[in-house]
């Protein structure tokens, strides 16, 4: 019934814990620079963000198979952010740390458009 599955995604949203996942595409214009200074904001995050309950930051190898994939080029960067539920990934979603990254680092090197990003139970 609909009042059951209002209940269990109550559950979930409580106690389930949350995997944050997002990739993007960064300018071949980018410096280096940019580039550290973006890879060294994210991974600063744990320590402004106690929400945080683990991390990975991945750079693309640029490997031949995943810059000529026949569905698109590989993105450039991806972050992943572990939560004990999604309350605490919406307080990391909208912390100031978080958005000024985004604001200060990422947006001014992305690819317009190449940001996906997915939420999901692990």
């Amino acid at each position: 019934s609909s009042g059951q599955q209002r209940c269990l995604h109550s559950i979930i949203q409580v106690v389930m814990p949350v995997r944050h996942i997002v990739m993007f595409t960064v300018q071949d214009e980018a410096t280096e620079t940019q580039i550290g200074e973006l890879t060294s904001g994210l991974l600063a995050l744990p320590e402004k963000i106690p929400e945080i309950k683990g991390h990975e930051l991945g750079v693309d190898m640029k490997l031949p198979s995943g810059q000529a994939h026949p569905a698109g080029k590989n993105r450039s960067i991806a972050w992943t952010a572990d939560f004990d539920n999604d309350a605490d990934y919406e307080t990391y979603a909208a912390h100031p740390e978080h958005v000024a990254c985004i604001k200060e680092k990422i947006a001014p090197i992305i690819v317009p458009g190449t940001r996906a990003a997915i939420q999901y139970v692990r």
